[in-house]
């Protein structure tokens, strides 16, 4: 029926719940699960009468775009976005732009957790304290690397997020998240890194980045995407694709999809009060005196470089923040508050966050939410590095808050 392939982090538990729980909306029976090779399942049922099934293979974000290319896969599952070389590719096979916004679907959010063994006393490290354990350079004490394999998405996060150019150290590599974060939990010098769910029987370290104050993957810093290895899952669904395959990765978006994905332990899209926020040390006084009147949501709106046009993510997160405002959040009062990244003067930048907390503003009037406030804080605040790009991407902001 469906060939799931690509993502370790994604096909290991959520690929298979989520078809599962496709399968069992449909009305199938009879839904069972087999493991027919090493990270490779299959996913049976009856429907109308009729013997189904659907494969997932989880072998790395990589293998997602060769199985696509190769007709091997209805749906790529990646943990990381699609690259260039791979967008061409496909492209050329007549697979369409799978960056477009109907072919590339953010299913849920991730964090890559530094991890540590229970028993090291260390609570948070710098980004560039990260790079330089994991490149072999220069420590405090001494660390036995884990890291995930070539083939993953969880790889590739790291080492663009962090690495950047240096090479990796000597680290005992694992296909399996589940199987790296067991063996650091053993290891009293150990630290890796792996998607948030799998972080089991390991402390969690707060992350900093130059600048911005250290933060612990949570809920809030994820769906927002403030924690500086924040990342999204995503479906690659082709131009060409069966209508099962759409079908599929609409029902992963929808309210019982994202059930499914909390479920496993990843963040999910809905958005919600964020039950504590923690007031930035180096904040503006007008920004402190604001949030101490209202609450803020885990909705956050982000866009590309030097515009206020708001990146394909934004467009589903607009209509379930419209549907929340109508829903739970009625009668609540919206204050969006804008932020730029540090290209340009802070005068220009100023005027650049308010179109961009007046763009969201715009869309949702459409919806038919009106804000009570519009506000921006120019460059002001920034939540990461501004001096590499995904600091940038990330610092370019409309928060969402809810008058109390």
């Amino acid at each position: 029926m469906l060939r799931l392939s690509g993502s370790n982090t994604i096909g290991a538990q959520l690929g298979p719940d989520l078809v599962q729980a496709w399968l069992s909306s449909k009305g199938a029976t009879g839904i069972r699960r087999e493991t027919t090779k090493p990270d490779e399942m299959r996913i049976s049922a009856s429907m109308d009468g009729k013997p189904v099934a659907i494969d997932v293979k989880a072998h790395g974000s990589a293998t997602a775009f060769t199985d696509l290319a190769s007709g091997e896969a209805e749906i790529g599952m990646a943990s990381r976005a699609i690259k260039p070389g791979e967008t061409q590719d496909l492209s050329a096979k007549g697979l369409g732009d799978l960056t477009s916004d109907a072919n590339q679907r953010v299913i849920g959010l991730d964090g890559v957790a530094i991890i540590v063994n229970e028993a090291n006393p260390l609570d948070s490290m710098t980004k560039d304290e990260v790079a330089a354990v994991f490149s072999g350079g220069m420590s405090a004490r001494h660390w036995n690397l884990y890291g995930r394999d070539e083939k993953s998405g969880t790889w590739d996060t790291f080492k663009d997020r962090v690495l950047g150019t240096n090479a990796l150290g000597m680290a005992k590599r694992f296909e399996d998240s589940r199987e790296l974060a067991a063996a650091v939990s053993r290891d009293p010098d150990g630290i890796g890194f792996v998607g948030l769910p799998y972080a089991v029987g390991v402390k969690v370290l707060k992350i900093a980045e130059r600048g911005a104050i250290a933060l612990r993957p949570n809920t809030l810093t994820v769906r927002t995407e403030d924690y500086p290895l924040s990342r999204r899952l995503y479906f690659y669904v082709p131009a060409n694709a069966k209508p099962e395959a759409r079908e599929f990765a609409r029902f992963a978006l929808s309210a019982a999809g994202q059930e499914v994905v909390e479920k496993a332990g990843f963040v999910g899209q809905k958005p919600e009060i964020a039950a504590a926020v923690e007031t930035p040390r180096n904040a503006p006084a007008g920004y402190v005196q604001l949030i101490r009147q209202a609450d803020r949501l885990t909705q956050g709106f982000r866009f590309r470089t030097g515009s206020s046009v708001l990146e394909p993510k934004a467009v589903d997160d607009l209509k379930r923040l419209s549907a929340a405002m109508s829903g739970e959040y009625a009668g609540r009062s919206v204050i969006l508050i804008g932020f730029a990244d540090s290209t340009g003067s802070p005068a220009a930048n100023k005027v650049l966050s308010e179109r961009r907390a007046q763009a969201v503003a715009g869309q949702l009037k459409s919806e038919g939410v009106t804000p009570g406030l519009v506000v921006e804080f120019g460059q002001e605040l920034p939540v990461a590095d501004n001096g590499t790009e995904d600091g940038r991407e990330r610092n370019r902001r409309v928060e969402v808050w809810l008058r109390k």
